[in-house]
């Protein structure tokens, strides 16, 4: 793999990255983002990042390992959720093999 290049994997989370950015700077504006910024960035500076400015910052984050994901996303390790799917499937097997209903169900 080149310096430049980033792995499939990578590329599509880059992809990702720049979606949810693309998304999110639509649905709040231009001019809104760049009030946001605070001085120096008018709303024809933050117009410009759309022409390869999103990308490049998609691509950093995603050779650096990282993800941007919405505020309300819950973001958990990979080793929390096969903790999480094996406590499921141990308490799924367990309500199978429970004889039938005690009365107090």
């Amino acid at each position: 793999m080149s310096t430049t290049q980033l792995s499939p994997d990578r590329d599509d989370i880059a992809r990702e990255i720049e979606t949810l950015i693309l998304q999110r700077v639509a649905r709040a504006s231009q001019k809104q983002l760049s009030i946001a910024m605070g001085s120096g960035f008018s709303e024809t500076t933050v117009s410009r990042w759309n022409d390869g400015e999103y990308q490049k910052w998609a691509k950093a984050l995603s050779f650096l390992g990282l993800r941007v994901v919405p505020e309300s996303a819950v973001v958990v390790t990979a080793e929390y959720l096969s903790a999480l799917e094996t406590m499921a499937r141990i308490g799924l097997k367990a309500e199978k093999k429970r004889p039938g209903p005690l009365g107090w169900d």
